[in-house]
């Protein structure tokens, strides 16, 4: 076994922490089905959204509550979910989330009114809400370097597949078999990948693999760590590092909010088939699955603080302009260059949460992380889809696109203020020599 001049086993040689043990390619496929397949079962709705409110004869306003439903959902999921994946691991809360998502999609598919819409949503922002951070945690501990990068990329790029190709099964679906096809599919499919998990073998601990302290001795150690540098910490975390984590999360999401609620009905509203709007999410998805890993790689290398900073200005100025342009065609180009873009931001907001918790508290860190996104992206939803309807597309977008500007630029700041403080790695290895 190839060993460091410290003694400890090379990263990506056998027993390595980066190192794959057997079955865990297994396990790390399931699980990027399970990212995939629950984003899908958020964006299949993103096409039929126009189509149900003529169905059951809904408000515009009700858009933004189905939309906001499933992110505030997903927000106490996501809070609630990470200390226990922190201490558990959380094979058995990724189960139970696959199940609550494919029951939500059931309840929508078979809902009559606009108050069983909205919280069969919600049930399914619950089941999103726990299996993304349950996923990321087990890809990312004892993983490091551009492996752990380019594993959180291809989970994004999971993500990505799920919410492009979603829409794309929705209008597919929706023309060959009726508005409650496309959910009733998907929800079999994330029954499926339940299955598959509880069938598929445990992979085997690495040989070898270093000793690691405690949770509890690691919370200690860190606590200890940190306390002589005269700043403030929640947990051994650094609060200036929560800050940043939460504004990156909630700059990275925002949008996403007013795509949910919105972009069916700005498609519509400017000539486009449901088929088409499919297709331009899915369209939107293709760049974003082939660079998400090699952008993952890239934040690990670069840093991830200004890779995401930079991905995210060039997002939001794509976004500002879908309001102002009257062709979907165009609207559809312009949200390619914005997925090229956002395959560098996306995996470098997940490395950004890395870099501050270590591997003890991750599934905490992306917790907060996707909290505060969701937080985000669901007031961007129910507040964008009144504003579409009083002010015009150009105020919603732009506005958007202003708001999650300036939390970006919040973010670099409070980034610029972190600086001589340790990352995650380095308070590891800070709780390493404290324990031992």
């Amino acid at each position: 076994m190839t060993e460091s001049p410290a003694g400890h086993p090379e990263p990506g040689a056998p027993g390595a922490p980066g190192a794959a043990a057997p079955g865990r390619d297994l396990r790390f496929a399931l699980l990027a089905a399970a990212v995939g397949l629950e984003a899908a079962g958020i964006g299949v709705l993103f096409p039929l959204l126009a189509h149900l409110q003529r169905i059951h004869h809904l408000p515009t306003y009700s858009l933004g509550l189905m939309s906001g439903a499933s992110f505030f959902a997903a927000l106490f999921a996501q809070l609630g979910a990470g200390p226990f994946l922190d201490r558990a691991g959380g094979q058995r809360l990724l189960l139970g989330g696959l199940v609550l998502g494919a029951a939500g999609l059931v309840w929508f598919a078979f809902a009559g009114n606009l108050t069983q819409l909205v919280v069969a949503r919600a049930l399914g922002g619950v089941g999103y809400g726990i299996v993304q951070p349950a996923a990321l945690r087990q890809a990312s501990v004892g993983v490091t370097g551009a492996r752990r990068g380019q594993r959180i990329g291809v989970l994004s790029s999971a993500q990505m597949v799920g919410i492009s190709m979603g829409p794309l099964f929705g209008s597919v679906l929706y023309t060959l078999g009726g508005i409650r096809l496309p959910f009733e599919v998907v929800a079999a499919g994330i029954i499926a990948v339940g299955a598959g998990v509880v069938a598929a073998p445990k992979p085997r601990p690495a040989r070898s693999a270093p000793a690691s302290p405690s949770p509890a001795a690691g919370a200690t150690a860190l606590a200890t760590a940190g306390a002589g540098n005269g700043r403030r910490h929640i947990g051994g975390v650094p609060v200036s590092g929560i800050v940043l984590v939460a504004l990156l999360g909630a700059a990275m999401q925002l949008p996403y909010g007013l795509y949910d609620a919105l972009w069916s009905r700005l498609l519509t509203d400017r000539g486009a088939s449901a088929l088409l709007i499919g297709l331009s999410l899915t369209v939107f998805g293709v760049p974003f699955i082939l660079l998400a890993p090699i952008g993952g790689r890239l934040a690990e290398r670069r840093g991830p603080l200004i890779a995401a900073a930079i991905g995210l200005v060039l997002s939001d100025c794509f976004m500002a302009s879908y309001g102002f342009v009257r062709s979907p065609e165009v609207i559809i180009a312009l949200g390619v260059g914005e997925a090229c873009v956002a395959a560098v931001a996306t995996p470098a907001g997940f490395a950004a949460v890395n870099r501050v918790f270590p591997d003890q508290r991750i599934a905490t860190g992306q917790g907060i992380y996707g909290g505060s996104g969701t937080i985000a992206a669901g007031t961007s939803a129910m507040v964008g889809a009144p504003v579409f309807a009083a002010l015009g597309a150009g105020a919603a977008f732009a506005g958007g696109a202003t708001a999650s500007a300036a939390l970006v630029v919040v973010a670099v700041l409070v980034g610029l203020s972190r600086r001589g403080q340790p990352s995650a790695e380095q308070q590891v290895s800070t709780m390493s020599r404290v324990t031992t």
